[in-house]
């Protein structure tokens, strides 16, 4: 599966949309989330776990480091999601403290699944 880079604030960017299945409706709902390989988790913001009917606090709570050295409180849900055509269990955070305005896809069930090739030349991020 190849996702093309999205134009961010003048800067080509490995952003991707993917499909998280709500808990409160059969639905899946679209967000869009930055790959970023030197995350160890998914981490998406607060609100999107109200999105999806998530008691947010009822997850795994855990501290990460972030990239200027703080720690955030992150709640861990294990939910269903799909990237392209592939769906899967997987573990995302969510976070009111995640301040970099992207939603981020990390390596735990994602990376672990797939060969993730970037190529900057081409701008196209892969999922084999």
């Amino acid at each position: 599966m190849r996702f093309p880079y999205v134009q961010e604030r003048s800067k080509f960017l490995p952003i991707i949309s993917m499909q998280i299945k709500s808990k409160v409706k059969v639905d899946w709902i679209t967000f869009d989330a930055f790959v970023d390989s030197g995350a160890s988790y998914s981490i998406f913001k607060a609100e999107i776990g109200d999105i999806l009917g998530l008691e947010m606090e009822k997850g795994n709570k855990i501290l990460i480091t972030v990239g200027d050295g703080s720690l955030i409180v992150v709640y861990i849900h294990r939910l269903i999601i799909q990237i392209g055509d592939e769906e899967f269990e997987a573990e995302i955070g969510f976070s009111k403290q995640l301040g970099i305005g992207f939603n981020i896809i990390g390596r735990k069930d994602i990376f672990e699944r797939f060969k993730v090739c970037f190529d900057e030349k081409e701008k196209v991020v892969e999922f084999i």
